[in-house]
């Protein structure tokens, strides 16, 4: 009876450990042409910090030099609350994936919006990614 119990125990905490938040979010979102991207980031933990990656790949003419050696982003945060932050960073138009910030704490838990301009999109661009990992401090 009290194996029973006790694995009744232990399946019940695996399962709500199972049901708690994944390490690590991607997205992607095609290129349209508009240069404009809108990503949600879960951030629920404001004891732990998030590292935020992009991701992009860029068909390159075969034959032919690389004329971008970066490329801007206008990245606009919208907390829960409502509040904006925006800044512009640059992409390594030969990186396929590039660090955009390192061990983000958010200020407000909760579902925050990130938007992304480029413009001009350089030619070929095929859209753009973000990963969100958690990292526990």
């Amino acid at each position: 009876m009290m194996r029973r119990a006790a694995g009744m125990i232990l399946a019940a905490a695996l399962l709500v450990a199972a049901c708690g938040e994944p390490p690590a979010r991607e997205q992607f979102i095609r290129s349209d042409g508009t240069g404009e991207y809108s990503f949600e980031v879960v951030m629920t933990d404001t004891l732990a910090g998030y590292n935020l990656s992009f991701y992009t790949a860029i068909d390159h003419p075969l034959m032919q030099p690389d004329t971008v050696a970066s490329f801007p982003l206008q990245v606009v945060w919208r907390s829960p609350s409502g509040r904006y932050f925006s800044e512009t960073v640059y992409y390594p138009a030969d990186s396929l994936r590039a660090r955009y910030r390192s061990g983000v704490v958010p200020s407000e838990p909760g579902t925050w919006e990130l938007g992304v301009t480029i413009a001009p999109e350089p030619p070929g661009l095929r859209g753009l990614g973000l990963v969100c990992s958690k990292v526990v401090r």
